[in-house]
């Protein structure tokens, strides 16, 4: 039997890689997230384009017991790369398009996902 988890509460969003490296200035976010909401609205000259990174830790209470975890995401503009404790799970292409990876390798007891989406 299936069980679906939503992930989309409690992710920490970074504009820039130099904070991530350094686990500072994260933004608290829940999905769907942009950083362009006002760039792209103003009319100016000032649209951000950039690789920019969401992280979220996962506990594996949340998927104990299951043969085998996925995990999907109902877009990410333009590209994306999601990690897996440093491992990458899916690189896609293709904007607000669906995607998953299956990730039961992935995991261990203490968990880390990281998504580097680029919208340049």
């Amino acid at each position: 039997m299936r069980n679906i988890v939503n992930l989309n509460e409690g992710w920490q969003f970074f504009k820039d890689c130099a904070d991530i490296t350094k686990n500072e200035g994260a933004e608290q976010i829940h999905l769907p997230h942009t950083w362009n909401a006002l760039d792209g609205q103003d009319g100016g000259a000032d649209y951000y384009r950039a690789l920019c990174y969401y992280t979220k830790k996962l506990d594996k209470a949340v998927y104990e017991g299951a043969e085998e975890v996925y995990i999907e995401f109902e877009g990410a503009n333009s590209s994306a790369d999601v990690y897996v404790n440093g491992q990458l799970a899916v690189h896609h292409d293709g904007g607000y398009s669906t995607f998953r990876a299956n990730i039961t390798e992935l995991l261990a007891d203490e968990n880390e996902i990281v998504v580097a989406v680029d919208n340049a």
